[in-house]
């Protein structure tokens, strides 16, 4: 028996289903010789297969277990943050869009009214969000009272809305600021644990804005948002705050060793705002009123709003976490710079270029192709010009879009839609998949699009028999032939106009 066992042998790689039902049965004729039959409807065979059925459910299970353990593999958004967060890196959330609005008196006001900050604006209806959005200007403003010509006062705004129920009374600061009070939202009572966590119960949060304070009833004591709680004392009053891969914002307390814990009993309370992306980068004039009307004061215009951005795609993340990594927060060649200035948050690609032995330009892009506000140019620039060496004058400015024209109407992409497939529905694949070739990160700073990429993509759509691309250029070149689009270094290709006429299908 003893060598009857030895000898049977089972190939542990072969782990689907034809695999597994070739193993056992190879398995079982060395240690069950008499058993010949091989009938689909001998039950030794249905148990075989049953097994077999098992063990390829269960390897399929492992096998993508094991992939969300790596960045390149992993497909579920908590893995890929988890691994960035690893890395250092930490995933940028939404950002909100910013510009101005005009206040201006309405005839009947005698004196001066005074807008606060935080005082809520909103767009007219939009259709493709169901609902306005709203605005919430930066500072106190100070409207006027009417007077002919009719003044008018500009205020700085930002997309989103503040969070919360109640306003709680906040106590002085050692550092000599007065109390004042804050609207916050009641996330629970502290049970004295080590790392409690509560959660924000509104989303998207806006990471920067969220303040956490301790209320014993008498008062809120503000506690300080930190990055990790590495090199934090067990007295320091700290907590951190992530976005889980459901929009979930969670702040979690320390362990009483890496900051301290919230006395039991004690309520916790948060203030924050909500909003942000690429749907409050509105025109010029879409602001129309104030959300709760204030007698005597109209919104008279707004200037276009600009520098909203989505949070960072996975996509993003897999392509920037391993080059922030590479950095470790230094700038010395000229990859570190434009490395490092995938940190600050609204940046998806950037590109450096040496000017001079003491200068280093660097070429930025947000989410989705959006240009990024000054704003964020200038929160780059401080936090590059920190990691650069001695000497190195860093500047940061936009990158340049480059639109890429694919047919035209003279010259469209000719495809032809094999039987029995629908031709608007192929049709509609193509374009997408043109698209997607003009999609970071398939696309970068200095990329490269050449026609083959286009012709591949095409041919890839199910139900295209073949296809003819006539025309595909720059839009600042001539509008025929099919040369390969090459990009700057300050440039990004991205999709102009796409025209394509189908034949055959259904």
């Amino acid at each position: 028996m003893a060598e009857t066992a030895s000898a049977a042998q089972i190939d542990y790689t072969s782990r689907d289903f034809t695999g597994y039902r070739e193993s056992l049965l190879a398995y079982a004729g060395e240690i069950l010789p008499e058993w010949t039959s091989r009938s689909p409807a001998d039950f030794g065979v249905v148990m075989v297969e049953l097994f077999s059925y098992l063990g390829d459910i269960i390897s399929f299970y492992q096998d993508r277990i094991q992939d969300e353990a790596f960045l390149a593999t992993a497909t579920q958004r908590s893995s890929v943050v988890a691994i960035a967060q690893q890395l250092g890196y930490q995933p940028h959330v939404a950002i909100p869009a910013g510009g101005q609005v005009a206040f201006s008196p309405a005839p009947g006001l005698t004196s001066p009214v005074v807008l606060p900050a935080g005082s809520q604006v909103i767009t007219a209806y939009i259709e493709a969000l169901d609902r306005a959005l709203t605005f919430e200007t930066v500072s106190d403003v100070i409207v006027p009272a009417y007077t002919t010509p009719v003044p008018q006062v500009v205020a700085l705004v930002e997309e989103g809305a503040t969070q919360g129920s109640r306003t709680l009374a906040l106590y002085a600061s050692t550092s000599g600021q007065p109390a004042t009070t804050v609207r916050v939202e009641d996330l629970g009572a502290s049970d004295g644990t080590q790392a409690q966590k509560f959660s924000l119960a509104q989303a998207p949060v806006l990471l920067d804005t969220v303040r956490i304070f301790v209320d014993d009833g008498l008062g809120g004591t503000e506690w300080t948002r930190v990055p990790d709680f590495l090199l934090t004392r067990a007295s320091d009053l700290i907590f951190t705050t992530y976005t889980d891969d459901q929009g979930v914002t969670h702040v979690i307390f320390g362990d009483g060793t890496t900051g301290a814990i919230p006395a039991t009993g004690l309520k916790i309370a948060a203030a924050y705002r909500t909003g942000g992306g690429s749907t409050g980068n509105l025109p010029q004039g879409s602001i129309i009123d104030l959300a709760e009307g204030l007698p005597g004061v109209v919104v008279s215009g707004s200037s276009p709003m600009s520098g909203g951005a989505d949070e960072e795609s996975t996509d993003q993340i897999r392509a920037s976490a391993p080059r922030v990594f590479r950095t470790q927060g230094r700038a010395v060649s000229e990859r570190d710079y434009a490395d490092l200035a995938l940190s600050v948050a609204g940046v998806a690609d950037a590109s450096a270029v040496v000017r001079s032995a003491s200068a280093v330009s660097i070429f930025i892009i947000g989410p989705n192709a959006i240009l990024p506000s000054e704003g964020q140019r200038d929160a780059v620039a401080q936090y590059v010009q920190a990691r650069a060496l001695t000497g190195v004058v860093v500047n940061v400015v936009n990158g340049t879009l480059v639109p890429t024209h694919v047919g035209s109407s003279t010259l469209p992409v000719l495809i032809s839609v094999q039987p029995r497939y629908r031709r608007d529905t192929v049709k509609l694949s193509v374009q997408q998949a043109i698209q997607r070739v003009f999609t970071p990160p398939q696309t970068g700073f200095g990329s490269r699009i050449s026609i083959s990429q286009l012709y591949r993509a095409i041919q890839e759509v199910p139900g295209v028999e073949w296809a003819v691309i006539q025309m595909m250029a720059r839009s600042d070149l001539p509008q025929s032939g099919t040369a390969d689009v090459v990009c700057r270094d300050n440039e990004i290709p991205i999709v102009g106009n796409v025209v394509i006429t189908a034949s055959g299908g259904v």
